[in-house]
């Protein structure tokens, strides 16, 4: 992980950790109607009837695999809360068949987006500005897989009182108004490098947070490199 990633890293990470259960519920209702509008796209531009009915299929399978996944996520926070013996096992086999599933996804809608790219540039335009919304609230929802993931790590050597305060105290030194699309123009980046900065100073405080994050090396991709290679169609210039 180098430092022009460690902003990203972070921004993400609280979103993740500040995110509660009745955010996430507010989330699958937005996802909800985001959703029946992307299915409804293909209608309202007059698609043919094979199009339409293959379109139809495609997005099944997505909704079907996002449930799959807000279920994995809401066991994981469950295992991850209870007392357990065997909870830390139950919460890493739940996280691994959650990046099965993301993988699937990510496929999924690589599909969609091979499928779109048939259509007209000005309707290109309007399916790109959907997927827009699709893939912010599919960020969230691995922001908040990656944050629960992090726990995790740190609860195999430390209680969960020690990982809850942890927690707590990293996010008094984040700037509380993570916004990914805002870090990605280049906004309140300084504001997370500094955060890092102190953290990695406080190594010994926070019980090795940033190895933890270092080490699980789970963003790669910016949110933008993401969304661009799963949903969005490229415009022909005319």
């Amino acid at each position: 992980m180098n430092n022009n990633q460690t902003p990203h890293i972070l921004a993400r990470l609280e979103i993740g950790f500040r995110t509660n259960s009745g955010h996430l519920k507010e989330l699958e209702k937005d996802l909800s109607v985001a959703l029946q509008r992307a299915r409804q796209f293909g209608t309202e531009y007059g698609s043919a009837d094979d199009w339409h009915t293959n379109w139809q299929r495609q997005w099944d399978n997505v909704e079907e695999i996002l449930r799959r996944i807000s279920a994995l996520v809401n066991s994981m926070d469950g295992y991850i809360a209870n007392s357990d013996s065997d909870r830390l096992k139950q919460a890493l086999e739940t996280w691994e068949t959650i990046q099965a599933e993301d993988s699937r996804l990510v496929d999924a809608l690589s599909d969609l987006r091979a499928q779109a790219v048939i259509l007209g540039a000005s309707v290109q335009k309007d399916w790109n500005a959907i997927e827009r919304t699709l893939e912010s609230h599919l960020e969230i929802i691995r922001a908040c897989a990656q944050a629960l993931r992090v726990r995790l790590e740190l609860l195999k050597a430390h209680s969960k009182e020690d990982v809850d305060r942890m927690v707590q105290d990293i996010l008094s030194k984040l700037p509380n108004r993570a916004r990914a699309e805002g870090l990605e123009a280049g906004l309140q980046v300084q504001d997370y490098v500094q955060a890092a900065a102190e953290l990695e100073e406080e190594r010994h405080k926070y019980l090795g947070f940033m190895d933890v994050v270092k080490s699980l090396f789970l963003w790669v991709e910016t949110v933008d490199e993401r969304t661009h290679k799963n949903l969005a169609v490229e415009i022909e210039k005319v």
